[in-house]
């Protein structure tokens, strides 16, 4: 009986011991990060007008794909 119970305290030790290193570790790896996202100096509006351009050019070359399909079922069927 008693080793059953030392099996159930080993695992909650060790559980415990690889909470707090978890912990540690993400507490030290919060400051470093690559992209600096709270402090960029990336311009919202010259992204929000590169949507908007790939965008319009996305909706131009789709209209032109339909006028071009409406010409050739045009052609023939004459």
């Amino acid at each position: 009986m008693r080793k059953n119970a030392f099996g159930a305290i080993d695992l909650l030790i060790g559980l415990l011991i690889a909470s707090v290193i978890f912990i540690i570790g993400l507490n030290s790896l919060k400051g470093v990060s690559s992209l600096k996202l709270k402090d960029s100096s990336v311009n919202t509006q010259s992204v929000q007008e590169h949507v908007d351009e790939t965008v319009n050019e996305i909706e131009n070359m789709r209209q032109q794909t339909i006028d071009y399909n409406r010409q050739m079922l045009k052609d023939n069927n004459y």
